[in-house]
């Protein structure tokens, strides 16, 4: 076995991260790691890349014990780890990111020097008609995401560890990072592939190792699984629904109308309706148009004209402020940046869009406060006992509940949400779908967008398409299938160009 760790106990103070955890890989092996946010993923791939020397265990390495102090020592002995937060520099260019640290960095080199040196990197990721010497900011999230790979092959790694490498991507660009990591197994690499996206993990994994509160399973062959019992070894029970049932819906007057509204980024106005008790599902690709809708819709982004209607009444909000007070919040699809204060307590960010209703001439009514966080806490299942707990330290799933639950707090009658579920495991997932389809139950609206087609077909009652800032099409309830979904926001004039063709 190329690398293995045996009985690694990591804690955290009282919090017991890591139980006596086992890990193995081989040569060209892909190796998928899965489990619930909070299970130890995180902290078992921090081990094994060199950023947490403070556990007990054993770490081996060709058969050899090792211990690695810091990230460089791990580099240099052949691990490398692509996190989901990019590390490059957008003004730069691909060829000086690619070559920006490492002992691969020539002592002297010219710009076109460096061109020529980065090509055989860019290749080996799918990158070869990518012109090395334009700016990392000209090219798309997924692109760019292989750059970061590309870099890190630079040093020649053996193992290289991609932490929720499609994350942010949508399916286009999903599809050449799994190509890529195949390319790479096939020449030799092993890859650890962590992910919440189980269509990927078994698309791609020789084998998938769960963890589950802290412990490792069993390795297990992809071929011998499926999704059912995947997820009931993350979860330790069966998983009945991912996604709730949908009752059907009789349209009477429209909760929200978008009346030619001209989002900046987007080519042309939209125009739609959201109906009471509805979850509508806005279908694209990154850049598709569909979440700078919902930013406009809720005052947080510009627009060129148009205007809404929300509950008869018509205007067009100028800031996040104005949607608020009209009973419109919006949860973005970047909780780190604008959807919590990461170094503020769970209980102040689940109250933070209330505070007008929780103080008086400036002076917080602590015993109100602490009484809605319980509320929205117990709603969303975010333990209670950790209320006094920094936002910032808490698992990528706890997070978007947050983010998610402390709109309750202002009792709103229309929730927007872009990307409810990125980076969420299964089961926090089906809990968020439960959330809000209860919200929407109760005769207020959902609108959320999604790259995920899986949740787009799985969670909406009707589905407007997108494609590169255009609005295409309409999906009843009946119609929605993930084919008609793949083909409006893929391929929409697919029919008017064969007709040309004939």
């Amino acid at each position: 076995m190329l690398l293995r760790l045996s009985s690694i106990i990591r804690s955290f103070g009282a919090i017991q991260a890591l139980k006596n955890a086992d890990f193995e890989i081989a040569e060209s092996e892909i190796m998928g790691l899965v489990g619930e946010n909070g299970a130890g993923k995180s902290t078992l791939v921090k081990i094994i890349g060199g950023f947490d020397d403070g556990y007990t265990g054993e770490y081996t390495l060709d058969g050899e014990s090792v211990r690695f102090p810091n990230p460089s020592r791990a580099e240099k002995a052949g691990i490398a780890i692509a996190q989901q937060e990019l590390s490059l520099i957008p003004a730069m260019s691909v060829a000086e990111n690619i070559f920006l640290v490492g002992d691969s960095v020539p002592l002297f080199a010219t710009k076109k020097a460096l061109v020529a040196r980065a090509r055989p990197y860019l290749e080996e990721v799918g990158l070869g008609s990518i012109d090395p010497s334009i700016a990392v900011n000209r090219l798309s999230v997924g692109e760019q995401q292989l750059v970061e790979v590309a870099s890190l092959l630079a040093h020649d790694p053996r193992v290289l560890i991609l932490d929720e490498p499609t994350a942010a991507l949508g399916e286009t660009d999903s599809l050449r990072i799994l190509e890529m990591v195949e390319r790479l197994a096939a020449n030799g690499k092993s890859i650890i592939y962590v992910s919440h996206r189980l269509d990927e993990i078994f698309k791609i994994c020789h084998r998938i190792i769960v963890m589950r509160d802290g412990m490792s399973q069993e390795p297990r062959k992809a071929s011998e699984l499926n999704v059912h019992s995947l997820v009931e070894s993350m979860l330790g029970r069966e998983l009945q629904n991912m996604f709730p049932e949908r009752k059907g819906l009789k349209r009477t007057e429209p909760l929200l109308e978008v009346c030619g509204l001209w989002a900046d980024a987007t080519v042309e106005p939209f125009n739609f309706e959201v109906y009471p008790g509805e979850i509508l599902g806005l279908a694209g690709q990154l850049g598709s148009g569909s979440g700078d809708i919902l930013s406009a819709i809720a005052g947080a982004s510009g627009t060129r004209e148009g205007h809404i209607k929300f509950q008869g009444k018509e205007f067009l909000p100028s800031s996040p402020k104005e949607a608020i007070e009209a009973g419109i919040s919006y949860c973005s699809d970047d909780r780190k940046l604008d959807g919590l204060f990461l170094g503020r307590p769970i209980k102040e960010n689940l109250t933070s869009p209330a505070l007008g209703r929780i103080s008086t001439f400036g002076f917080l009514k602590h015993g109100l406060e602490a009484k809605m966080a319980l509320g929205n806490a117990k709603k969303f299942t975010i333990d209670v006992a950790r209320m006094r707990t920094e936002a910032g330290l808490l698992s990528g799933g706890n997070q978007q509940k947050v983010a998610l639950g402390k709109w309750l707090s202002i009792e709103p009658n229309m929730i927007l949400v872009n990307e409810p579920t990125r980076g969420v495991d299964v089961g926090a997932r089906a809990e968020i779908y439960g959330i809000l389809r209860e919200f929407a139950d109760e005769g207020k609206a959902v609108v959320f967008a999604s790259t995920d087609i899986q949740e787009i077909t799985g969670l909406s009652d009707r589905i407007i398409t997108f494609y590169r800032g255009m609005q295409i099409g309409e999906i009843p309830l009946e119609d929605i299938s993930a084919a008609t979904v793949l083909e409006q926001i893929t391929h929409p004039f697919k029919e008017h160009r064969e007709a040309k063709q004939a």
